[in-house]
C-alpha cells in the first residue's frame, strides 16, 4: 500500500606525519580561541559599545532580542521576547497588565489570556533562581514584577560585515539591524587620514589576520582537525516547535519538520529517522539523550519555527545525544517564497558540522531550491498535514489542498506527487475504483517526473502504480530501486523494495528491505505491521508473532498488527488464539457489533472454520440486492480469504477472480502468503499466478 511521500562512507582525512615538537601543537588551541581575540583586538579600536542584561544564567541582548543561557540560545516567539524585555528594563517594578498588552501588542486588541500565555512560557523557560524562587512575580489584578537581580553589562560591538548582493538566505547572526542604505560622508576625516597610531593598529591587525591564515594553512597541511567532534552516523529531527503565538501554524512548523528531513535524508552516508518516528515525541518532554536511544542515534536537531505574515525565522540546534551536549545553533530567516533553499542552507550547515562529505550527486539534490508561491505552498502543507492523519476523510481533505497547490503552482512537482499518492491510497481505502484511481494517479505521476525527475517519492509512487495495477513488476522493481537510491532515508522505498522482492518471492531480500525500513522508521506502525507481514511470508511465524506483539507494544489498538497476528496463529493452527486476534481486530476497526457476536457464536460452535462461515452468512444475508454473491460494494480480497478460512475452495477462487479484475489490494502476495496455501494444488489457483504473473508459488 503505497505511504505518504515518498555509498559512499563518510570521509575524513587521515592524519598525515605527528606534529613536530616546534609549536604547532598550540596551533588547535589557538585557532579556536582567534576569532575571539581578533574580534576583541578590532572592537577596542571602535569604542562601539552594545548593552546587554545578565541575570542567573541568563543574557539577554535587547537589540538582538536573543536570549542566551550559558552562552548557548534560547529560542522564543516575538511576542514572548517583547514581554521578558519589559519586565526585565523594569526589574524589581510593577509592570501593569494593561500597560503590557499596549506595549506588547500595540496595533490590536488581545485578551488578558495572551498574556498569561506569554508569562507561562518565560517561567517555564527560566526555570527558578535562589533556592526555588520564580524569576516573575505576579501581583493579582495589578501586573507582574522581575523580582531577580539584574545586571546591565556592556561589550565591544563588531563592525558591520559588508553587504552581500547575492546571497538572500542569511544566518540571522550575520545579519545584524545596520543601515546598509545609510550614505556616509564622500570626503575622508583628514584627522583620521593622518592618524599614524590607527594605520600601525591596522598593520598589527593585518598581520594577525595573515597569521591566521597561515595557522589555517599549516592545519590544513598537516591535517589536523577537532578531535572533540564525536563521529555522528545518524540523526533524528524532532518536531520543530511553532512559535508563532498561532497554534493553527502548527501544520507549518510540521512542514518544515519535514522538510528537513527530506533535505537530510538525501546524504546516503547518514542514517536520518523519518518523519512517522519523530512525530511521536511531539509535545513529549523526555531527555534527549533517551530519545537518542529509542531512536538508536548519535544527534537530535531541535529548533523552533517562527513564522510572521510572510517572513519565515527557523532556529536549529545539533545537539550529541550522548551527552546532551549542544555542537552547533544557528538561526536562519527568509520570505516564505525561498523557504525551500532556507531548509537547504540549514542541511548543508548540519552535513559541514558533523563533517561529511557530501558527493556530488547528493550537492546537486540538496542544491536544486527554488523559490515557490506562498499560497501554494500554503495549500501544500495543509495537504501533508492532513495525508499524514490517514483517514478516509482527510485523505480526501488533503486531495483538495494539493489539488489547490497545483492550480496556484503547475510547475510545484512535489504537489503532483502527493495528490497522486492520495487517489491511489483512496482507491486501496475503497472510497473510490482502483481503476479511476490509478489512471488519475498515472497523469500525474508523468507530470512530476517531467517537472523533476529527481525527486524520490514520485518514483516510489509511480512504481505502486505499476507493481498493483499494471503488473509491470520489472518496472516496479526499477522505480523502487531509484526512489532508495534517490533518498536513501526514505522508508517508503525500502517498504516498497521490500514488497517487490516479497511479490517475487525473494523473501530472503524482503525481510533485509523492511528491516531497513524500520532502521528509519523505528516506531513506525506500518512498518512494523509490514516486517510482520514479510516474516510470515517467509514463513518464519516465530519471528512474525514477535515482531507483532513488539508492534502492540508501540500500539495496544492496532488492528492491522493485530489481523497479522491472527493470521499467523491460524497458519500454525493455533485456532483458539487466532479466532480470538480476529474479533479484537474487527471490533478495533469498527465492524458492526452484531457482526462481531457472529464471530464469536460461530467460532463457540465450530471453531475458527464456523467463525468464518457465520461471519460470512451473517454479512450476505444483511447485504442489500437480490444476488448475494454479485456485489460490487466489498472488498474481494477480504472475501476470498473468508471463504479459505471458511474451507470453501470454490467460492474462494470465484473471489480471487474478482480480486484480480479489480487490482484489490494484496492479490500480488498470492504466491506468498501462507493463507493460501490450501489452495495451491487447484488448477485453477495456479493458472490464475500465472496470468497475474507471478513466479511459482511457494509451498
Amino acid at each position: 500500500m503505497p505511504r505518504d511521500g515518498f555509498l559512499d562512507r563518510r570521509s575524513r582525512l587521515p592524519r598525515a606525519v605527528p606534529y613536530p615538537r616546534c609549536g604547532l601543537e598550540v596551533l588547535p588551541k589557538f585557532w579556536k580561541n582567534s576569532g575571539k581575540i581578533l574580534e576583541k583586538f578590532f572592537l577596542s579600536m571602535t569604542g562601539q559599545t552594545k548593552h546587554f542584561y545578565a541575570f542567573g544564567p541568563f543574557r539577554f541582548d535587547p537589540e538582538e532580542r536573543l536570549l542566551q543561557r550559558d552562552g548557548k540560545p534560547v529560542p522564543l516567539g516575538p511576542k514572548v521576547t517583547e514581554t521578558l524585555l519589559l519586565l526585565v528594563e523594569n526589574a524589581g517594578h510593577l509592570v501593569d497588565k494593561n500597560d503590557l498588552m499596549k506595549q506588547v501588542w500595540p496595533d490590536a486588541f488581545v485578551e488578558e489570556g495572551s498574556l498569561n500565555k506569554n508569562i507561562f512560557v518565560l517561567r517555564k523557560t527560566l526555570g527558578q533562581w535562589d533556592g526555588g524562587r520564580e524569576y516573575i512575580e505576579t501581583l493579582p489584578k495589578r501586573g507582574y514584577r522581575f523580582v531577580a537581580p539584574v545586571n546591565q553589562g556592556t561589550e565591544a560591538e563588531p563592525m558591520p560585515p559588508p553587504r552581500s548582493g547575492d546571497r538572500f538566505i542569511a544566518p540571522v547572526e550575520s545579519t545584524g539591524d545596520y543601515d546598509w542604505n545609510r550614505q556616509g560622508p564622500a570626503v575622508p576625516n583628514p584627522e583620521i587620514a593622518s592618524s599614524k597610531p590607527l594605520r600601525w593598529k591596522l598593520a598589527t591587525v593585518l598581520s594577525i589576520i595573515l597569521a591566521a591564515a597561515l595557522t589555517t594553512l599549516v592545519i590544513s597541511r598537516v591535517g589536523w582537525r577537532n578531535r572533540s567532534t564525536p563521529m555522528i552516523h545518524s540523526i533524528a529531527v524532532l518536531p520543530l516547535e511553532n512559535l508563532s503565538d498561532d497554534a493553527s501554524q502548527d501544520y507549518f512548523a510540521d512542514g518544515m519538520t519535514d522538510e528537513l528531513i527530506t533535505t537530510l535524508g538525501q546524504i546516503r552516508s547518514l542514517r536520518v529517522i523519518s518523519r512517522t518516528s519523530v512525530m511521536q515525541y511531539r509535545g513529549i518532554h523526555k531527555p534527549l539523550p533517551q530519545i537518542a536511544r529509542e531512536l538508536k542515534v548519535d544527534a537530535i536537531v531541535e529548533g523552533t519555527v517562527v513564522r510572521s505574515g510572510e517572513r519565515v525565522r527557523i532556529t536549529a540546534q545539533l545537539i550529541e545525544a550522548s551527552t546532551d551536549k549542544h555542537l552547533w545553533a544557528q538561526s536562519y530567516q527568509a520570505d516564505v517564497r525561498n523557504v525551500l533553499r532556507l531548509q537547504e542552507e540549514i542541511a548543508n550547515a548540519i552535513a559541514q558540522q558533523i563533517q561529511i562529505r557530501l558527493t556530488p550527486l547528493q550537492q546537486m539534490g540538496m542544491g536544486s531550491g527554488r523559490t515557490i508561491n506562498p499560497e501554494a505552498y500554503e495549500s501544500y502543507l495543509k495537504g501533508e498535514y492532513f495525508l499524514n492523519r490517514f483517514t478516509a476523510d482527510s485523505v480526501r481533505k488533503a486531495a483538495e489542498y494539493f489539488q489547490k497547490a497545483i492550480d496556484r503552482d503547475p510547475s510545484y512537482a512535489p504537489a503532483y506527487c502527493k495528490l497522486a499518492g492520495s487517489y491511489q491510497i483512496l482507491g486501496n481505502m475503497g472510497i473510490i475504483p482502483q481503476k479511476v484511481s490509478h489512471s488519475k494517479a498515472k497523469l500525474l505521476v508523468a507530470k512530476a517526473l517531467e517537472l523533476d525527475p529527481r525527486f524520490a517519492a514520485v518514483h516510489a509512487v509511480r512504481a505502486w502504480g505499476l507493481l498493483q495495477n499494471d503488473l509491470d513488476f520489472a518496472a516496479a522493481g526499477g522505480e523502487f530501486k531509484r526512489a532508495v537510491e534517490l533518498n536513501p532515508n526514505q522508508a517508503e522505498g525500502h517498504q516498497g523494495l521490500g514488497d517487490y522482492y516479497a511479490t517475487m518471492g525473494q523473501m530472503q531480500h524482503s525481510v533485509l528491505e523492511m528491516e531497513r525500513a524500520r532502521e528509519v522508521d523505528p516506531v513506525g506502525l506500518v512498518v512494523n505491521t509490514d516486517l510482520c507481514m514479510v516474516l510470515y511470508f517467509a514463513r518464519r511465524y516465530d519471528e512474525a508473532i514477535a515482531q507483532c506483539n513488539a508492534t502492540l507494544d508501540l500500539d495496544p489498538h492496532s488492528a492491522a498488527a493485530l489481523w497479522q497476528l491472527g493470521a499467523v496463529y491460524a497458519t500454525k493452527g493455533m485456532d483458539s488464539k487466532a479466532a480470538s486476534a480476529f474479533v479484537q481486530a474487527s471490533a478495533l476497526r469498527g465492524v458492526a457489533p452484531d457482526l462481531i457476536a457472529a464471530f464469536k457464536s460461530g467460532e463457540r460452535d465450530s471453531g475458527l472454520r464456523g467463525q468464518w462461515k457465520a461471519a460470512l452468512q451473517f454479512l450476505f444475508r444483511n447485504m442489500n440486492g437480490s444476488k448475494k454473491d454479485d456485489r460490487n460494494d466489498v472488498d474481494p480480497m477480504s472475501i476470498a480469504v473468508a471463504y479459505t478460512y471458511a474451507d470453501n475452495t470454490d467460492k474462494a477462487l470465484m473471489w480471487l477472480e474478482r480480486a484480480f479484475e479489480a487490482r484489490a489490494y494484496g492479490i500480488t502476495y498470492l504466491g506468498v502468503d501462507p493463507t493460501f496455501d490450501r489452495l495451491r494444488s487447484d488448477p485453477r489457483f495456479v493458472l490464475l499466478l500465472r496470468r497475474i504473473g507471478l513466479p511459482a508459488a511457494q509451498s
